[in-house]
């Protein structure tokens, strides 16, 4: 029995579409050269490089080390 898991990505980028910072998509399909499609959760579509979406687990990771290292200071 296969289980089908969808990461939850974050459009992280302020300067192309900046009413979707930090709002919630996912990947439909990857491309050559770093791209993919994304959807929002409104149905909306764009295909844009991969380095303009981050993991949710990821930036929990990195909000969990930062607030560590600044409580060790």
């Amino acid at each position: 029995m296969w289980t089908l898991t969808i990461t939850q990505y974050l459009w992280r980028v302020k300067a192309r579409l900046p009413e979707r910072y930090m709002t919630s998509c996912k990947i439909v399909a990857r491309g050559k050269m770093n791209t993919c499609l994304i959807e929002f959760e409104d149905g909306y579509r764009v295909v844009t490089s991969r380095n303009y979406v981050i993991k949710l687990e990821t930036l929990q990771k990195r909000l969990a080390r930062r607030s560590s290292k600044s409580k060790k200071l």
